[in-house]
Formats: C-alpha cells, structure tokens, sequence
C-alpha cells in the first residue's frame, strides 16, 4: 500500500478527520483519488460527513497530490494548508 500520506493537506481533513478515515483503513491520497460515488456514499454515512466529500472537492484534491502535482495542487486549491484545516 506504501507509505501514508498526509490527509491533513487536503481542504477540509483536519486531526480528527484523519483519525477517523485511517480508522477505515483510508491512509493515501492515492486510495481517496480513487474512491468511486459508492466508496464516497459509504464513507460519508459511515463518518456522518453530510456532502462534505463532493463540496470540499477532495477527490479532485488527493488526485492532484497522487500524481505528485504540487503545482497544480496549489493553483486550483490556494488555501490547501493553511491554518484553516490543520
């Protein structure tokens, strides 16, 4: 699976969110770019999250970290690490 990533990069994880989707074995960006609308259905009932998944863009997020695209990364989310989320 290789080594974990660090969710917290992504608009709308924070600690406790991380701890909670590590608890479902979620521990990559690779593995959220690749969550399908049921891995995202799922995910969502089970953390109680409401949307948030879709609204925070967080797919689009973890599929630009995977690919290691920084450059992007940044352009298309400016406030991606930034006191808002850690």
């Amino acid at each position: 699976m290789g080594k974990a990533s660090n969710l917290r990069r992504l608009i709308g994880i924070g600690p406790a969110n991380e701890r909670l989707l590590h608890g479902l074995g979620v521990t990559t960006y690779a593995q959220i770019a690749a969550w399908t609308a049921a891995d995202v259905k799922r995910i969502e009932e089970t953390l109680n999250f409401d949307g948030r998944i879709e609204r925070e863009r967080w797919i689009e997020q973890a599929k630009l970290l995977a690919a290691g695209d920084e450059e992007e990364f940044a352009r298309r989310f400016p406030t991606a690490g930034t006191g808002s989320n850690t």
